[in-house]
């Protein structure tokens, strides 16, 4: 009698640590699941950002998608689970499938926004996402409630399963948000993430497949790595005339540097060196002359406001890009600092467009620094944009005063901002306008020649009254601009009526700017896709 009683018990113990174990297997997948979903989004945004930019409307339908594709899954594993109940098999092919898009999804995704590129930026957002980024959310959703069957023995327990398993999952995203912020997609890019979490997610679900189904289950559980294959090779395919010398992906976008003709740009299409930011360029310089000139005639406008200020002047400059504004004010004897958040963009400016590495450069966000600098500066230069996307977090109330605070008395702040004044989409450059003076700056706008699409406007503010009648700055090939009033704006022609006193309390500068920005950001695909990818 004995020996069965012992036998029994430990069977039941047994049985105990299969459950056990069993638990916190099903409890792992949840954290994998958990932290999937977010790799799944933010890699999603990211990927959208060189066709669509990073505008709110981009995150809106990022989150969107991301909301309606869980959805979607909660309700079909729900239903699932009421049709193979307990089936332990379901959930590992519901892993597979989320496994097996997510690593897709670097594959796919190219693929259907240059398809999209001719729709308008929220359609062509959306359907892109509906593609690549959907599927995978889908079966994501789906695990939690197969997962919370699965657990579930009595009804008495369905809460308790169901807040451990959606805790778990959760944990599982806020650990991943963490690490591919500060460390994964900085080091590693977007592609290499998405396709090494589609693996790890379909891993431990392939192994319990195999043991359970044998090799039949073998051509689904190969799925996932036979396309890992391929999205680790797959790449834009250029012109032959472009040619990429540095790529990267990171948490601030996606950085290019490329060699090519100025198609469209000079007359004589001269090679160009650009620093190419989410498909659009940042910087263009020539390749002769030691990459010190840029080919835009736009950009020798700030140095030449600037040229009313004595050798020596301290400048600040907000914004790196590929250092063409800090050369040339080097070349005019100004001691010059700078401020970047990327630190990538800083080591290309030295690597690729040949910035003295000895110039004091900051990596940080410009009204961070502005917040904690106690220095003292002549000219403060913003030069902020990243592609279509407006910092408005700089240009406010508080933030042109925090500046003013750091400005010498006859200092002077300059912004670079985008062309168009009038109209809807103008709101933003006229609510810019009305901030400065709302800051008791004297406030001029000078506009580069060109329509307004294509044009820049810089705003030159000062706590006193500045004279541009006889600047002195200039470059090779390129007219000498020595009287800066014929491309200054009359301000009794701008309309400000309408437009808003900018405030940290109300951020609004980006859907302010936002029908301007998804006209212009359209325009640059266009010009991307007819002149830098292989027809």
């Amino acid at each position: 009698m004995l020996p069965c009683v012992g036998i029994l018990l430990h069977l039941g113990i047994l049985n105990e640590i299969r459950f056990l174990m069993r638990r916190q297997f099903l409890y792992l997948l949840s954290f994998l699941e958990g932290g999937s979903v977010m790799v799944a989004e933010l890699v999603g945004a990211k990927m959208l950002a060189p066709w669509f930019g990073t505008s709110l409307y981009v995150w809106a339908a990022v989150l969107g998608i991301t909301l309606g594709g869980l959805m979607s899954g909660y309700f079909l594993g729900g239903v699932l689970t009421r049709k193979y109940p307990r089936n332990e098999v379901l959930l590992y092919s519901i892993l597979l499938c989320a496994g097996f898009f997510l690593v897709l999804m670097p594959v796919s995704g190219p693929w259907i926004m240059e398809l999209c590129l001719d729709f308008d930026l929220q359609t062509g957002a959306v359907i892109s996402l509906l593609v690549f980024m959907f599927p995978p959310l889908v079966f994501m959703g789906m695990t939690s409630p197969v997962i919370i069957h699965l657990l579930t023995e009595e009804a008495d327990g369905a809460g308790n399963s169901a807040g451990n398993v959606y805790a778990i999952s959760t944990l599982g995203g806020i650990l991943l948000t963490f690490l591919l912020g500060f460390y994964i997609i900085p080091a590693f890019g977007i592609s290499k993430p998405a396709i090494l979490t589609g693996i790890v997610l379909a891993f431990f679900p392939a192994i319990a497949l195999l043991k359970r189904m044998g090799p039949k289950a073998a051509l689904p559980v190969l799925l996932p790595l036979l396309f890992a294959g391929v999205g680790f090779n797959s790449s834009e395919k250029f012109s032959p005339e472009y040619q990429v010398r540095y790529e990267s992906e990171g948490i601030f976008g996606q950085l290019k540097v490329v060699d090519h003709p100025s198609y469209e740009i000079t007359p004589d299409a001269r090679m160009a060196r650009a620093l190419v930011v989410n498909n659009t360029m940042q910087t263009l310089v020539g390749l002769d002359n030691d990459l010190q000139y840029s080919v835009w005639s736009w950009a020798n406008y700030m140095p030449s406001a600037a040229s009313i200020f004595p050798k020596g002047s301290k400048v600040l400059v907000l914004g790196l890009g590929g250092g063409t504004l800090v050369k040339q004010l080097l070349r005019m004897g100004f001691e010059v600092e700078a401020v970047e958040i990327d630190k990538r963009i800083h080591e290309v400016s030295i690597q690729y467009f040949n910035m003295p590495a000895e110039v004091p450069v900051t990596i940080d966000d410009a009204r961070h620094f502005l917040e904690t600098c106690d220095k003292r500066y002549d000219i403060i230069i913003y030069d902020t944009f990243l592609g279509e996307a407006v910092p408005e977090h700089l240009l406010t109330v508080e933030g042109f005063n925090t500046a003013k605070n750091l400005l010498s008395p006859d200092g002077l702040i300059m912004v670079n901002f985008y062309g168009f004044i009038h109209g809807k989409f103008g709101a933003a450059a006229r609510s810019v306008y009305k901030t400065f003076v709302e800051c008791g700056f004297e406030t001029e706008i000078m506009a580069t020649p060109g329509k307004e699409e294509n044009r820049n406007l810089i705003f030159l503010a000062s706590l006193e009254e500045k004279d541009f009648s006889n600047t002195n700055y200039s470059e090779p090939g390129f007219e000498p601009l020595n009287d800066l009033y014929m491309s200054f704006l009359n301000p009794n022609q701008i309309d400000t009526s309408d437009a808003m006193v900018l405030s940290d309390d109300k951020p609004v500068l980006s859907k302010m700017y936002a029908p301007a920005a998804m006209h212009w950001k359209r325009s640059y695909n266009a010009y991307y896709r007819k002149h830098f990818l292989k027809k």
